[in-house]
């Protein structure tokens, strides 16, 4: 693995999902501005460089779910606007799938941590904090660089610069 490209194992031992690259960096911003312009938020894109696919989830900034406001009929627009976006400035791609960001949603900006204070959040860290890399609490909220946790009834205050993932747990 190179540095600065985070890869993680996908269906197969050659499906990788490729991220922090320099060239899909600039196409995330690309696609982010393009979401922007139009009323959206861009919660994650990757590229899965195997199938030549963009992978990009949606939302509406003003969402409290990840699911409440995003339709399929948002996705086929989005979808019109990146493809002509990426013909338009000559990136290559070959597949593009845009969804809503699901139950599950990913926390990605740390606006998200405060939107999304009460929810049950797994958060993984690198490197680990007293043992732990995978921390589930109630959210919160986002503080001076930090993401505050309510973990079996005591706080937790976890460096945003040692988070790599993060995601809401559905709860049913």
């Amino acid at each position: 693995m190179r540095a600065g490209v985070l890869m993680e194992m996908g269906l197969g031992p050659f499906f990788f999902v490729v991220r922090n690259e320099s060239v899909s960096t600039s196409t995330q911003e690309i696609i982010s501005s393009v979401l922007a312009k139009n009323g959206y938020e861009l919660v994650e894109a990757e590229f899965v460089r195997a199938r030549d696919l963009w992978r990009v989830f949606i939302d509406r900034p003003e969402s409290r779910r990840g699911v409440d406001l995003i339709t399929v009929e948002d996705c086929a627009v989005v979808s019109n606007l990146l493809s002509d976006t990426l013909t338009e400035r000559a990136i290559p791609y070959e597949h593009l799938e845009v969804s809503s960001p699901g139950m599950d949603r990913a926390l990605t900006k740390p606006e998200h941590f405060e939107r999304f204070a009460g929810e049950v959040v797994r958060v993984t860290v690198e490197p680990p904090i007293d043992g732990d890399r995978k921390i589930v609490g109630q959210l919160l909220g986002f503080e001076a660089e930090q993401v505050k946790l309510n973990v079996e009834g005591a706080e937790r205050l976890i460096p945003y610069s040692l988070v790599t993932r993060a995601r809401v747990v559905p709860q049913f």
